[in-house]
């Protein structure tokens, strides 16, 4: 990776944020957190990320709220968003889809299945980055 990449963890619950970034630690990302929509979209507006993770049930704020907001600004709507939740009823992985995540990741999270989806999201990112670029 010729930069480091930035990945944002948005989840109301310290323990979900902590195993992420485990999982994800060897991967050589640079990794932000956020335990509110609100303070996503703030953190969002300081720094480019390659890629959101993105809890559903939060407080003030759910995560199809935070998405929909994402991507509706020209900024942020390229950011890829992938949604982690406990839950796996069909209506919510409709919900996420159709509000603009890329992908869906039941929590607890199967390890190979988070760095796999991760790594690709992100890959794809800095391609559709570097394709921009050269568009010009």
């Amino acid at each position: 990776m010729e930069t480091e990449s930035k990945i944002l963890i948005v989840d109301d619950i310290s323990k979900n944020i902590q195993m992420a970034m485990n999982i994800l630690k060897n991967e050589g990302y640079k990794m932000f957190y956020a335990k509110s929509g609100e303070m996503a979209l703030k953190l969002v507006d300081e720094h480019n990320f390659d890629l959101i993770l993105l809890d559903i049930m939060m407080p003030d704020m759910n995560g199809f709220e935070v998405c929909s907001k994402l991507k509706n600004e020209a900024r942020t709507k390229k950011i890829p968003v992938i949604f982690l939740s406990g839950k796996d009823s069909s209506q919510d992985i409709e919900q996420a889809y159709e509000c603009g995540g890329i992908d869906y990741v039941v929590k607890p999270f199967i390890t190979i299945e988070l760095i796999t989806k991760v790594n690709s999201y992100v890959r794809l990112k800095q391609l559709e980055d570097k394709f921009e670029i050269c568009k010009g």
